[in-house]
Protein backbone atom coordinates (compact mmCIF):
# COMPACT_ATOMS: atom_id res chain seq x y z
CA UNK A 1 0.00 0.00 0.00
CA UNK A 2 1.24 3.24 -1.09
CA UNK A 3 2.30 5.34 1.93
CA UNK A 4 0.24 8.79 2.72
CA UNK A 5 3.00 11.26 2.11
CA UNK A 6 3.60 9.54 -1.53
CA UNK A 7 0.42 9.43 -2.67
CA UNK A 8 -0.52 13.10 -1.61
CA UNK A 9 2.64 14.27 -2.98
CA UNK A 10 1.81 12.45 -6.00
CA UNK A 11 -1.54 14.10 -6.37
CA UNK A 12 -0.56 17.32 -6.36
CA UNK A 13 1.74 16.82 -9.03
CA UNK A 14 -0.47 14.93 -11.58
CA UNK A 15 -3.19 17.83 -10.94
CA UNK A 16 -0.68 21.07 -11.70
CA UNK A 17 -2.13 21.38 -14.66
CA UNK A 18 -5.81 21.88 -13.33
CA UNK A 19 -4.56 24.34 -10.44
CA UNK A 20 -3.42 26.70 -12.71
CA UNK A 21 -7.09 27.59 -13.84
CA UNK A 22 -8.82 26.41 -11.27
CA UNK A 23 -8.82 28.06 -7.54
CA UNK A 24 -10.01 24.71 -5.65
CA UNK A 25 -7.12 22.62 -6.96
CA UNK A 26 -4.64 24.79 -5.27
CA UNK A 27 -5.97 24.46 -1.09
CA UNK A 28 -5.61 20.82 -0.97
CA UNK A 29 -2.31 21.09 -2.76
CA UNK A 30 -1.06 23.50 -0.34
CA UNK A 31 -0.39 21.92 2.82
CA UNK A 32 0.26 18.88 5.23
CA UNK A 33 -0.34 15.33 4.97
CA UNK A 34 -3.91 13.70 4.66
CA UNK A 35 -4.85 17.15 3.72
CA UNK A 36 -4.42 18.13 0.39
CA UNK A 37 -6.15 14.55 -0.12
CA UNK A 38 -8.79 15.35 1.91
CA UNK A 39 -10.37 18.13 -0.35
CA UNK A 40 -9.98 16.15 -3.35
CA UNK A 41 -12.04 13.33 -2.35
CA UNK A 42 -15.42 14.78 -1.64
CA UNK A 43 -18.59 13.32 -1.35
CA UNK A 44 -21.75 14.59 -0.61
CA UNK A 45 -25.57 12.81 -0.68
CA UNK A 46 -28.58 13.76 1.61
CA UNK A 47 -30.59 10.59 -0.20
CA UNK A 48 -32.33 8.57 2.51
CA UNK A 49 -30.27 6.03 3.98
CA UNK A 50 -30.96 2.93 1.71
CA UNK A 51 -32.17 -0.20 3.39
CA UNK A 52 -28.84 -1.98 2.73
CA UNK A 53 -26.97 0.56 5.17
CA UNK A 54 -29.29 -0.24 7.54
CA UNK A 55 -29.46 -3.79 7.27
CA UNK A 56 -25.77 -3.94 7.58
CA UNK A 57 -25.38 -1.38 10.72
CA UNK A 58 -28.17 -4.42 12.45
CA UNK A 59 -26.36 -7.39 11.40
CA UNK A 60 -23.55 -6.29 13.01
CA UNK A 61 -24.82 -5.03 16.42
CA UNK A 62 -24.21 -8.57 18.24
CA UNK A 63 -20.53 -8.22 17.53
CA UNK A 64 -20.44 -4.49 17.97
CA UNK A 65 -20.27 -2.67 21.77
CA UNK A 66 -23.04 -0.88 23.00
CA UNK A 67 -21.49 2.81 22.26
CA UNK A 68 -23.40 2.85 18.63
CA UNK A 69 -25.22 4.99 17.27
CA UNK A 70 -26.42 6.05 13.77
CA UNK A 71 -25.37 9.98 14.96
CA UNK A 72 -21.96 8.80 16.67
CA UNK A 73 -19.59 11.74 16.28
CA UNK A 74 -17.06 11.89 18.48
CA UNK A 75 -16.53 15.64 19.42
CA UNK A 76 -15.06 14.75 22.80
CA UNK A 77 -11.92 12.85 22.64
CA UNK A 78 -8.81 14.50 22.34
CA UNK A 79 -6.89 11.69 21.29
CA UNK A 80 -6.55 10.63 17.06
CA UNK A 81 -8.09 7.75 16.44
CA UNK A 82 -5.07 5.57 15.91
CA UNK A 83 -3.84 6.22 19.49
CA UNK A 84 -6.26 5.45 21.14
CA UNK A 85 -6.85 1.96 23.07
CA UNK A 86 -8.47 -1.17 21.02
CA UNK A 87 -11.87 -2.42 23.18
CA UNK A 88 -14.17 -4.20 20.28
CA UNK A 89 -12.79 -7.54 19.17
CA UNK A 90 -14.20 -8.85 15.48
CA UNK A 91 -12.74 -11.18 12.49
CA UNK A 92 -11.24 -10.11 9.25
CA UNK A 93 -14.19 -11.26 7.21
CA UNK A 94 -16.77 -9.16 9.33
CA UNK A 95 -14.25 -6.19 8.23
CA UNK A 96 -13.89 -6.77 4.87
CA UNK A 97 -17.88 -7.17 4.30
CA UNK A 98 -18.04 -3.89 5.90
CA UNK A 99 -15.22 -2.24 3.53
CA UNK A 100 -17.34 -3.78 0.95
CA UNK A 101 -20.33 -1.58 2.33
CA UNK A 102 -18.57 1.34 2.58
CA UNK A 103 -16.50 0.81 -1.15
CA UNK A 104 -20.72 0.50 -2.53
CA UNK A 105 -21.67 3.55 -0.64
CA UNK A 106 -18.98 5.55 -2.56
CA UNK A 107 -20.13 4.24 -6.06
CA UNK A 108 -23.64 5.03 -5.22
CA UNK A 109 -22.98 8.49 -3.86
CA UNK A 110 -21.01 9.30 -6.98
CA UNK A 111 -24.25 11.47 -8.51
CA UNK A 112 -25.06 13.24 -5.90
CA UNK A 113 -21.30 14.44 -5.64
CA UNK A 114 -21.43 15.45 -9.04
CA UNK A 115 -24.73 17.43 -8.57
CA UNK A 116 -23.47 19.48 -5.78
CA UNK A 117 -20.43 20.64 -6.95
CA UNK A 118 -21.74 21.33 -10.76
CA UNK A 119 -22.89 24.30 -9.92
CA UNK A 120 -19.74 26.51 -9.27
CA UNK A 121 -17.63 25.79 -12.28
CA UNK A 122 -17.59 29.46 -13.38
CA UNK A 123 -17.69 31.60 -10.03
CA UNK A 124 -14.38 33.09 -10.13
CA UNK A 125 -12.83 29.34 -10.72
CA UNK A 126 -10.30 31.03 -14.04
CA UNK A 127 -9.24 33.67 -12.43
CA UNK A 128 -6.96 32.55 -9.06
CA UNK A 129 -4.79 30.03 -8.35
CA UNK A 130 -6.01 28.67 -4.79
CA UNK A 131 -4.55 26.92 -2.08
CA UNK A 132 -6.61 24.07 -2.16
CA UNK A 133 -6.66 21.48 -5.01
CA UNK A 134 -9.89 20.44 -6.66
CA UNK A 135 -10.95 18.86 -9.94
CA UNK A 136 -10.75 18.58 -13.71
CA UNK A 137 -12.18 21.63 -15.77
CA UNK A 138 -13.81 18.94 -18.43
CA UNK A 139 -15.58 17.00 -15.50
CA UNK A 140 -16.26 19.82 -12.87
CA UNK A 141 -16.63 16.85 -10.39
CA UNK A 142 -14.07 17.19 -7.10
CA UNK A 143 -14.58 13.69 -6.25
CA UNK A 144 -11.81 10.79 -7.31
CA UNK A 145 -13.67 7.55 -6.32
CA UNK A 146 -10.10 6.15 -6.03
CA UNK A 147 -8.90 8.64 -3.79
CA UNK A 148 -11.74 8.05 -1.26
CA UNK A 149 -11.08 4.35 -1.63
CA UNK A 150 -7.41 5.45 -0.47
CA UNK A 151 -8.61 7.48 2.22
CA UNK A 152 -10.97 4.33 3.29
CA UNK A 153 -8.03 2.16 3.32
CA UNK A 154 -6.21 4.82 5.68
CA UNK A 155 -8.90 4.60 8.07
CA UNK A 156 -9.48 1.17 8.68
CA UNK A 157 -5.50 1.55 9.09
CA UNK A 158 -6.23 3.91 11.72
CA UNK A 159 -9.69 1.35 13.33
CA UNK A 160 -7.37 -2.11 13.26
CA UNK A 161 -4.85 -2.02 16.16
CA UNK A 162 -3.41 -5.41 15.42
CA UNK A 163 -1.15 -6.11 12.17
CA UNK A 164 -0.94 -9.75 11.55
CA UNK A 165 -2.33 -12.79 9.23
CA UNK A 166 -4.45 -14.08 12.37
CA UNK A 167 -8.54 -13.85 11.62
CA UNK A 168 -9.26 -12.18 14.86
CA UNK A 169 -8.62 -8.45 15.01
CA UNK A 170 -8.83 -5.78 17.73
CA UNK A 171 -10.57 -2.82 16.78
CA UNK A 172 -10.68 0.78 17.86
CA UNK A 173 -14.32 2.00 17.28
CA UNK A 174 -17.32 -0.72 16.91
CA UNK A 175 -19.27 -1.05 13.43
CA UNK A 176 -22.27 1.10 14.64
CA UNK A 177 -19.36 3.40 15.08
CA UNK A 178 -17.57 2.99 12.18
CA UNK A 179 -20.50 3.06 9.96
CA UNK A 180 -21.39 6.09 11.38
CA UNK A 181 -18.19 7.92 11.13
CA UNK A 182 -18.76 6.96 7.42
CA UNK A 183 -21.84 8.08 6.68
CA UNK A 184 -21.11 11.59 7.88
CA UNK A 185 -17.68 11.41 5.84
CA UNK A 186 -19.64 10.83 2.83
CA UNK A 187 -23.22 12.63 3.06
CA UNK A 188 -21.83 15.72 5.51
CA UNK A 189 -18.29 15.86 3.19
CA UNK A 190 -16.95 15.78 6.75
CA UNK A 191 -13.09 15.66 6.51
CA UNK A 192 -11.36 12.32 7.57
CA UNK A 193 -8.91 14.18 9.37
CA UNK A 194 -11.36 15.69 11.40
CA UNK A 195 -13.30 11.62 11.87
CA UNK A 196 -10.04 11.04 12.84
CA UNK A 197 -8.56 13.77 15.04
CA UNK A 198 -5.62 12.80 13.32
CA UNK A 199 -3.12 14.66 10.54
CA UNK A 200 0.11 13.73 9.69
CA UNK A 201 2.38 16.85 9.26
CA UNK A 202 6.54 16.11 8.25
CA UNK A 203 7.44 13.90 10.96
CA UNK A 204 4.83 14.68 13.55
CA UNK A 205 1.48 13.48 14.22
CA UNK A 206 -0.91 16.02 15.38
CA UNK A 207 -4.43 16.54 16.66
CA UNK A 208 -6.50 18.46 14.83
CA UNK A 209 -10.58 19.13 15.10
CA UNK A 210 -12.77 21.85 13.12
CA UNK A 211 -11.28 25.13 15.07
CA UNK A 212 -8.21 24.70 12.98
CA UNK A 213 -6.94 24.49 9.22
CA UNK A 214 -5.72 20.86 8.62
CA UNK A 215 -2.80 21.61 7.70
CA UNK A 216 -1.64 20.50 4.27
CA UNK A 217 2.07 18.90 2.21
CA UNK A 218 2.72 21.94 0.91
CA UNK A 219 3.44 23.85 3.62
CA UNK A 220 6.06 21.45 5.23
CA UNK A 221 8.09 23.08 2.35
CA UNK A 222 8.52 26.15 4.81
CA UNK A 223 10.19 24.18 7.24
CA UNK A 224 12.46 22.87 4.08
CA UNK A 225 13.22 26.23 3.37
CA UNK A 226 13.74 27.37 7.16
CA UNK A 227 16.00 23.83 7.83
CA UNK A 228 18.21 24.97 4.67
CA UNK A 229 18.69 28.34 5.71
CA UNK A 230 20.15 27.63 9.04
CA UNK A 231 22.34 25.20 7.48
CA UNK A 232 24.01 28.26 5.95
CA UNK A 233 23.33 31.20 8.27
CA UNK A 234 21.20 29.85 11.44
CA UNK A 235 24.50 29.00 13.29
CA UNK A 236 26.32 32.21 13.59
CA UNK A 237 26.80 33.44 16.83
CA UNK A 238 24.30 36.35 16.78
CA UNK A 239 21.39 34.07 15.97
CA UNK A 240 21.96 30.38 16.91
CA UNK A 241 20.62 31.11 20.36
CA UNK A 242 17.94 33.20 19.04
CA UNK A 243 14.29 31.88 18.96
CA UNK A 244 11.63 31.32 15.96
CA UNK A 245 8.11 32.93 15.44
CA UNK A 246 5.33 30.45 13.78
CA UNK A 247 2.66 33.48 12.83
CA UNK A 248 -0.90 32.19 13.49
CA UNK A 249 -0.08 28.63 14.17
CA UNK A 250 -3.49 27.07 14.33
CA UNK A 251 -3.07 23.34 14.66
CA UNK A 252 0.93 24.10 15.96
CA UNK A 253 1.66 22.62 12.56
CA UNK A 254 4.60 24.57 11.49
CA UNK A 255 5.99 25.22 15.38
CA UNK A 256 6.15 21.65 16.37
CA UNK A 257 7.83 20.27 13.36
CA UNK A 258 10.07 23.77 13.75
CA UNK A 259 11.07 23.09 16.71
CA UNK A 260 11.39 19.17 16.53
CA UNK A 261 13.87 19.42 13.81
CA UNK A 262 15.73 22.66 15.79
CA UNK A 263 16.19 20.70 18.36
CA UNK A 264 18.31 18.14 16.18
CA UNK A 265 19.98 20.93 14.93
CA UNK A 266 21.25 22.45 18.06
CA UNK A 267 21.83 19.63 20.30
CA UNK A 268 23.18 22.03 23.10
CA UNK A 269 21.45 25.18 22.55
CA UNK A 270 17.88 24.91 22.11
CA UNK A 271 16.39 28.18 20.56
CA UNK A 272 12.61 27.65 20.70
CA UNK A 273 9.65 28.68 18.70
CA UNK A 274 7.14 31.17 19.71
CA UNK A 275 3.83 30.35 18.07
CA UNK A 276 0.82 33.03 18.13
CA UNK A 277 -3.09 32.68 17.31
CA UNK A 278 -5.69 35.37 17.82
CA UNK A 279 -8.06 31.89 18.12
CA UNK A 280 -8.16 30.90 21.67
CA UNK A 281 -9.86 27.15 20.19
CA UNK A 282 -6.94 27.04 17.79
CA UNK A 283 -4.60 27.94 21.02
CA UNK A 284 -5.96 24.98 22.38
CA UNK A 285 -5.53 22.58 20.06
CA UNK A 286 -1.67 23.74 19.84
CA UNK A 287 -1.55 23.05 22.81
CA UNK A 288 -2.50 19.51 23.19
CA UNK A 289 -0.12 18.97 20.27
CA UNK A 290 2.50 20.62 22.10
CA UNK A 291 1.79 18.44 25.34
CA UNK A 292 1.73 14.92 23.54
CA UNK A 293 4.63 16.00 21.07
CA UNK A 294 6.63 16.54 24.70
CA UNK A 295 7.74 20.08 23.51
CA UNK A 296 6.90 22.09 26.66
CA UNK A 297 10.27 23.63 26.97
CA UNK A 298 10.20 24.30 23.25
CA UNK A 299 7.33 25.63 21.50
CA UNK A 300 5.60 28.96 23.99
CA UNK A 301 1.68 29.45 22.94
CA UNK A 302 0.29 33.40 22.62
CA UNK A 303 -2.50 34.70 22.31
CA UNK A 304 -2.88 37.65 19.97
CA UNK A 305 -3.52 39.17 16.32
CA UNK A 306 0.12 38.38 14.86
CA UNK A 307 2.52 40.55 16.05
CA UNK A 308 0.40 42.29 18.90
CA UNK A 309 0.69 38.71 20.68
CA UNK A 310 4.41 39.78 22.00
CA UNK A 311 3.92 42.85 23.33
CA UNK A 312 4.75 41.75 26.42
CA UNK A 313 7.92 40.66 25.10
CA UNK A 314 8.92 43.86 24.56
CA UNK A 315 12.47 43.49 22.42
CA UNK A 316 12.70 40.16 21.60
CA UNK A 317 14.41 39.39 18.13
CA UNK A 318 14.06 36.28 16.06
CA UNK A 319 16.51 34.10 13.93
CA UNK A 320 13.30 33.81 11.54
CA UNK A 321 9.70 33.87 11.53
CA UNK A 322 7.52 31.59 9.04
CA UNK A 323 3.91 32.05 8.33
CA UNK A 324 0.74 30.45 6.45
CA UNK A 325 -1.65 33.02 6.82
CA UNK A 326 -4.86 33.84 5.72
CA UNK A 327 -4.63 34.50 2.28
CA UNK A 328 -7.77 33.39 -0.17
CA UNK A 329 -9.44 36.34 -1.59
CA UNK A 330 -12.76 37.08 -0.24
CA UNK A 331 -14.96 36.17 -3.52
CA UNK A 332 -12.97 32.99 -3.91
CA UNK A 333 -13.73 32.35 -0.19
CA UNK A 334 -17.12 32.84 -0.32
CA UNK A 335 -17.00 29.65 -3.38
CA UNK A 336 -15.00 26.98 -1.25
CA UNK A 337 -15.82 23.16 -1.97
CA UNK A 338 -18.15 22.00 1.08
CA UNK A 339 -15.12 20.26 3.34
CA UNK A 340 -13.53 23.47 3.07
CA UNK A 341 -16.08 25.89 3.27
CA UNK A 342 -18.37 23.93 5.84
CA UNK A 343 -16.26 23.09 8.18
CA UNK A 344 -12.77 24.45 8.30
CA UNK A 345 -12.49 28.01 10.06
CA UNK A 346 -12.80 30.79 7.81
CA UNK A 347 -10.61 32.79 9.85
CA UNK A 348 -8.08 30.99 9.07
CA UNK A 349 -8.85 30.82 4.71
CA UNK A 350 -10.26 34.43 4.09
CA UNK A 351 -6.84 36.68 3.34
CA UNK A 352 -9.60 39.92 3.52
CA UNK A 353 -9.89 41.64 0.52
CA UNK A 354 -9.89 41.04 -3.60
CA UNK A 355 -6.55 40.13 -3.51
CA UNK A 356 -6.49 38.43 0.02
CA UNK A 357 -3.45 40.43 1.29
CA UNK A 358 -4.97 41.84 4.19
CA UNK A 359 -2.78 39.50 6.82
CA UNK A 360 0.01 39.23 4.64
CA UNK A 361 0.52 43.27 4.01
CA UNK A 362 0.52 43.76 7.99
CA UNK A 363 3.40 40.49 7.84
CA UNK A 364 5.28 42.47 5.23
CA UNK A 365 5.21 45.31 6.85
CA UNK A 366 6.41 44.77 10.44
CA UNK A 367 8.89 41.57 10.19
CA UNK A 368 11.82 43.69 10.16
CA UNK A 369 10.93 45.04 13.57
CA UNK A 370 11.29 41.59 14.77
CA UNK A 371 14.32 39.79 13.28
CA UNK A 372 17.49 39.88 14.02
CA UNK A 373 19.56 41.02 11.17
CA UNK A 374 20.58 38.12 8.61
CA UNK A 375 16.85 36.57 10.45
CA UNK A 376 15.10 34.73 7.94
CA UNK A 377 11.38 35.30 6.51
CA UNK A 378 9.63 32.78 4.83
CA UNK A 379 5.75 33.21 4.04
CA UNK A 380 3.47 30.98 2.18
CA UNK A 381 0.83 32.80 -0.14
CA UNK A 382 -1.94 32.24 -3.22
CA UNK A 383 0.41 31.84 -5.33
CA UNK A 384 0.49 33.75 -8.94
CA UNK A 385 -0.17 37.78 -8.76
CA UNK A 386 -0.17 37.63 -4.35
CA UNK A 387 3.54 35.77 -4.74
CA UNK A 388 4.55 38.59 -6.60
CA UNK A 389 3.04 41.18 -4.61
CA UNK A 390 4.72 40.01 -1.17
CA UNK A 391 7.85 39.61 -3.36
CA UNK A 392 7.75 42.91 -4.72
CA UNK A 393 6.61 44.74 -0.95
CA UNK A 394 9.94 42.91 0.82
CA UNK A 395 11.95 44.41 -2.10
CA UNK A 396 11.00 47.73 -2.03
CA UNK A 397 11.84 48.30 1.85
CA UNK A 398 15.48 47.65 0.70
CA UNK A 399 15.54 46.01 4.07
CA UNK A 400 16.02 42.39 2.77
CA UNK A 401 18.32 40.63 0.35
CA UNK A 402 18.14 37.15 -1.38
CA UNK A 403 14.34 37.57 -1.43
CA UNK A 404 13.31 34.77 -3.51
CA UNK A 405 9.58 33.52 -4.84
CA UNK A 406 9.63 30.18 -4.40
CA UNK A 407 7.35 26.96 -5.83
CA UNK A 408 5.36 24.10 -4.38
CA UNK A 409 5.53 20.64 -5.18
CA UNK A 410 3.37 20.99 -8.38
CA UNK A 411 5.51 24.20 -9.65
CA UNK A 412 3.15 26.80 -8.50
CA UNK A 413 4.69 29.92 -7.33
CA UNK A 414 3.61 29.45 -3.84
CA UNK A 415 6.13 30.72 -1.25
CA UNK A 416 8.07 34.07 -0.42
CA UNK A 417 11.52 34.17 1.52
CA UNK A 418 14.33 36.64 2.39
CA UNK A 419 16.88 37.62 5.00
CA UNK A 420 17.08 40.77 6.73
CA UNK A 421 20.10 43.14 6.04
CA UNK A 422 22.52 44.62 8.49
CA UNK A 423 20.87 46.68 11.21
CA UNK A 424 22.42 50.14 10.74
CA UNK A 425 19.84 49.91 7.03
CA UNK A 426 16.87 48.57 9.36
CA UNK A 427 17.22 51.52 11.88
CA UNK A 428 16.88 53.40 9.42
CA UNK A 429 13.66 52.18 7.78
CA UNK A 430 10.47 54.20 7.59
CA UNK A 431 7.06 52.27 6.92
CA UNK A 432 6.17 55.63 3.97
CA UNK A 433 8.35 52.39 2.26
CA UNK A 434 4.87 50.11 2.10
CA UNK A 435 3.12 53.43 0.72
CA UNK A 436 4.72 54.36 -2.20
Amino acid sequence: MRSRRSFLLSLVKHHHHHRMNNPLLVLNASSSSSSLFHRRRCSYSHNNKKKKSRTFCCSFSSSSSSSSSSSYVDEKTLIPLNERKATFDSTREELKRWQTWAKEKITKSKGAFSSFDGGNKDSGQQSHHHRHHHHDTTNNDPVDEQSLVTELEWLLEDVVANEGKSDDISMRMNFDQLTALWNKRIDDRYPIQYLTKSSQFRTVSLYVAPGVLIPRPETELLIDFAYQHVKIYGKNEHLKELPWLDLGTGSGAIACALATELKDMFSKTNPGVYATDFSKEALEIAKINVERLRLNDTVSLLHGSWFDALREHNGIKFAGIVSNPPYIPSDVAANLQPEVGRHEPMSALDGRGELGMGDLDVICEFSHEYLAPGGFLALETHGGEQALLVWEKLWKTNLYEDVRVRSDYAGVERFVTARLIDAKKVHRFSNTSFKD
